[in-house]
């Protein structure tokens, strides 16, 4: 985006908060009769990586971002609601100017339906850490950013929604385009000789639309749902794409392309949620199978069940969420080969396998390529367990707020640790400062994101 449009941005942000600030300033009698409303925040921050890179900036991301959120209702029955980013900075070392628009989509209720459509963040989960039930939005891994939620990332999706009663409800959705996650791995610097080539963050091919459904069933506190998906998964896989092994010199060259692409599946989740007193309990399960055999397309997984677990308790000002998760690979067979990407490589090895007779080292290659997909997707094991806990209390009238959140994956003996505390001295203004710590045995991914992962971060964030 040019230097031009980014001062235009700024100086209609600030246009429209003074404005908002003054009908702020009006009568009540006129404020309530207002049918538009606006808000935002602007924030800045750092990240300040705890594992140096040679050559170069300790300070991997630093940005300013601003976020300019507009809401219409000229009727009660018809709603407009969006939400413009603007962020300026650095990401792991590379430059970022970028206006991007998070929210934008229009809602009309008749009767008992509601309709919507245009860019959404729509979430089915029940759970806290663990999503099972949500596939309509994909997500950011790598996003610096104090606020967790900034992971979450729009689509283009219409929906339209029944109420026929307060006992029940229904949803369908319907999502034209394929949006892609940012995998985690993406800045992850890659063996010599192998290329990834990035997927494309938006296809227009009618070719990669889905659809979901979802039910809910409310009853004295406790809300029952059932969902279904099928579509392409947010998450994409990697594929290899082309192999080459040059033999002109003293040492063999290998040259591999590997391509992120995205699968199809089909996905049917459960989920719950009640209130006990002061404990609310939540959990979800889902089972998916992609239409794909995994065994000939080794950026396929296998088709998995997934559950997740926990209770969320809140006595005076303490919070306390645990969770527990799992899943179980239905059709389950051990990796033959260790990943492409996260292991040293053994060319003694390698060359006593070429030396085989009828040894196909291509094949050999894509099968490295099918176990690293394993390795993200977490499927070297036929089942996994996890657990999470988040502690967080409020002192000083909510004005101080420290926190502590870890995550441990029991079969991968995978830790990732955030201590947080959030400092809130006038209202709209938060300072934030804590650190995101990954642990993990050699060859887990943890230990191969903690590089650029791993980190101490502080922001500031004003609301208005």
């Amino acid at each position: 985006m040019k230097l031009r449009n980014t001062v235009y941005f700024f100086l209609l942000c600030t246009g429209i908060s003074f404005t908002a600030i003054c009908l702020k300033g009006q009568t009540v009698e006129n404020y309530q009769t207002s049918s538009f409303s606006s808000g935002g925040f602007v924030r800045a921050g750092f990240f300040y990586d705890l594992n140096r890179h040679n050559g170069k900036t300790l300070f991997s991301s630093g940005f300013s971002d601003v976020s300019l959120k507009l809401e219409s209702r000229p009727d009660n029955n018809v709603k407009a609601f969006s939400d413009i980013r603007l962020r300026y900075g650095s990401e792991f070392n590379s430059a970022v100017n970028s206006l991007t628009i998070r929210e934008a989509f229009a809602e009309i209720s008749l009767s008992s339906f509601k309709f919507s459509l245009g860019q959404q963040i729509i979430k089915w989960a029940k759970t806290d850490f663990t999503t099972t039930n949500s596939r309509l939005n994909p997500q950011n891994y790598t996003t610096r950013s104090p606020d967790r939620e900034d992971m979450d990332l729009g689509n283009i999706i219409a929906t339209i929604s029944w109420f026929p009663s307060p006992l029940f409800d229904f949803q369908a959705a319907f999502v034209p385009f394929y949006r892609s996650s940012v995998l985690l791995i993406e800045p992850v610097p890659v063996p010599e000789g192998v290329e990834i080539e990035p997927l494309k963050s938006f296809i227009a091919d009618k070719d990669y639309s889905g659809y979901g459904l979802r039910g809910n069933i409310h009853l004295k506190s406790t809300d029952l749902g059932i969902t279904w998906f099928d579509g392409y998964d947010p998450m994409p896989g990697i594929k290899l794409d082309y192999f080459h092994l040059d033999m002109s010199g003293q040492i063999p060259v290998a040259l591999t392309k590997l391509k992120i692409t995205p699968y199809k599946i089909r996905a049917a989740g459960i989920n719950f949620e009640s209130v006990i007193g002061q404990i609310c309990l939540r959990g979800e399960s889902a089972y998916s199978r992609p239409y794909k055999d995994y065994r000939n397309n080794e950026y396929v997984p296998m088709p998995e069940i997934k559950w997740a677990a926990g209770l969320d308790y809140a006595p005076r000002n303490w919070r306390i969420i645990f969770e527990y998760s799992g899943k179980y690979i239905t059709h389950f067979t051990g990796a033959e080969v260790e990943p492409l990407i996260g292991t040293e490589p053994d060319y003694t090895k390698l060359l006593q396998l070429i030396s085989q007779p009828g040894f196909d080292l291509r094949e050999y290659v894509r099968k490295q390529t099918g176990s690293f997909n394993r390795l993200y997707n977490y499927q070297l094991e036929k089942i996994y367990h996890s657990a999470g806990l988040r502690v967080e209390r409020e002192f000083a009238y909510g004005r101080f707020i420290p926190s502590l959140f870890g995550l441990y994956n029991f079969t991968s003996h995978e830790l990732l640790f955030i201590p947080e505390i959030k400092i809130k001295p006038y209202d709209g203004v938060i300072l934030t400062a804590g650190a995101e710590i990954y642990s993990g045995k050699q060859g887990s991914l943890y230990k191969l994101v903690n590089d650029f992962m791993e980190s101490i971060y502080a922001g500031i964030r004003i609301d208005f």
